[in-house]
């Protein structure tokens, strides 16, 4: 996966850990923009949130090679803390994209439904370059963490448990004596 983020640079000037990269506007783009992403994830000791940048960044990428006014777009995904990351797709749109509600029959329209209910928060936003605009569309997604489970007392805690364990050992330590006792007091043999 390493050899995806070849040719990657440094996307912020102030220490951020990110990566950047530009794809062409054509469908093969969104699964190489996929592969970007899981390595980036990866190369940050986030594996539990390779699967959600994956699909997230797909979404976002196919959205701009459908809408994109350019013949190519940016991907950029940075380490925003020890489990956050934020996953940014820039092109030269100026329409924003907007959350639609499709039939059941339609094909398309529910990408951001996605990328809303997989990040922490999501946002599009213009963005100029000297005369040219476009616009940004992030998400921002986090590790799941770790489930924690009640802490419950030790089963030998629990009083009938300790007082079965007592009539336990008790019927073993009598069975015990009673078994040494008719070894040690064998019956006279009768000729």
């Amino acid at each position: 996966m390493r050899d995806v983020l070849t040719g990657r640079r440094p996307a912020t000037e102030d220490e951020v850990p990110a990566v950047t990269r530009c794809f062409r506007r054509e469908p093969q783009s969104v699964p190489e923009a996929r592969r970007f992403a899981r390595a980036a994830v990866e190369e940050w000791q986030l594996p539990e949130l390779a699967d959600t940048a994956e699909l997230v960044t797909a979404e976002l990428a196919a959205n701009a090679v459908c809408h994109a006014c350019h013949g190519a777009f940016r991907v950029t995904l940075c380490l925003l803390s020890a489990d956050q990351v934020r996953v940014a797709v820039i092109d030269r749109s100026r329409t924003l994209p907007r959350q639609l509600d499709p039939d059941d029959e339609e094909d398309h329209g529910r990408g951001l439904a996605i990328v809303d209910a997989l990040s922490q928060k999501w946002g599009a936003e213009p963005m100029w370059w000297g005369t040219a605009k476009g616009k940004w569309v992030w998400a921002d997604l986090e590790a799941p963490r770790p489930a924690e489970l009640p802490v419950r007392d030790p089963l030998y805690a629990i009083h009938r448990v300790q007082a079965v364990y007592l009539l336990v050992v008790v019927a073993v330590a009598a069975l015990i004596v009673l078994g040494v006792a008719a070894c040690a007091d064998p019956p006279p043999l009768t000729p």
